[in-house]
């Protein structure tokens, strides 16, 4: 009987030792499973959220920003979630450009999505946010030529020249260099959906200096303005020389001469000759 209790009881700590490790190994066996069932299910609907769901690119700030600071872009990324949750205030990947340069009117945190309304321009963009401080935005009317048959977009540069004149006194003089385009007609962004096709605008807004400004409404009035589009890195600069018909046709400038002076005609006095008397013998 003694044996036969002491031979149970070294059974029972290897029995007890078994059913622990087969118990580990079924609990792994089933966290593993469970585990791969959850991310095949969430695989799943995700993939049919994405098939079904339109989805949005809305901004949002990467930092923490406080009420008064100016947005850049370096503080800004862009998150795609389905459209029906993305408010219709919020600004979108393809808005943001009118949103950098603007100062928040509240606090935003971090990931949080950026609206309108956080900017002191209120609930819609506005455009005085792209105008670089100490410049002007100026609008220009422009016909099918200045519009580079309407395949000019903002951000790209131009050069103005001015024509004024008439008969062989007209001349083109090269007026203002590198202008920056900051929007066609009512476009602030650039195109990519036009597929290079042409548009139609019939104004152009460029950044200005204030007097620079001044210019462009004077050459308006005596003259037409012409836009010459520029490549984004030339920046070699226009002669400032006029250009005349005469020189356009290669013909010999004729130099006015200055008429020969006439002889300046010279009065002198003739001494007047008198009869000399002599009287009692004297002279």
């Amino acid at each position: 009987m003694v044996s036969q209790s002491s031979a149970l009881q070294a059974v029972a700590p290897r029995k007890n030792l078994l059913m622990f490790v087969l118990s580990v190994l079924l609990g792994g066996a089933g966290f593993y499973y469970s585990k791969h069932y959850i991310e095949e299910q969430v695989s799943y609907y995700k993939s049919q959220i994405d098939k079904t769901e339109v989805m949005i690119e809305i901004v949002v700030p990467t930092r923490p920003i406080k009420r008064g600071e100016i947005l850049f872009s370096s503080d800004l990324s862009v998150r795609e979630i389905p459209e029906k949750y993305a408010d219709s205030n919020s600004v979108t990947s393809r808005t943001y450009e009118t949103a950098v340069g603007q100062r928040l009117d509240f606090d935003i945190d971090e990931g949080r999505p950026l609206l309108w309304a956080h900017l002191e321009g209120g609930v819609s963009p506005t455009f005085s946010g792209k105008v670089a401080e100490g410049l002007r935005a100026m609008t220009v009317r422009v016909d099918e030529i200045n519009s580079i048959s309407g395949f000019l977009q903002p951000n790209d540069k131009v050069d103005l020249l001015l024509s004024y004149g008439s008969g062989g006194s007209y001349r083109i003089f090269p007026l203002i260099q590198q202008l920056d385009v900051i929007a066609t007609g009512v476009q602030t962004l650039v195109d990519k959906s036009s597929s290079g096709s042409p548009r139609a605008f019939s104004t152009i807004t460029v950044h200005v200096t204030p007097a620079d400004g001044q210019k462009i409404t004077l050459a308006q009035q005596v003259g037409k303005l012409t836009a010459m589009l520029r490549n984004p890195d030339d920046e070699a600069p226009l002669s400032d020389i006029p250009l005349s018909v005469a020189e356009l046709l290669n013909e010999p400038v004729v130099v006015p001469t200055k008429p020969a002076p006439k002889p300046r005609r010279v009065i002198t006095q003739k001494k007047e000759v008198g009869v000399e008397y002599i009287i009692g013998g004297q002279p």
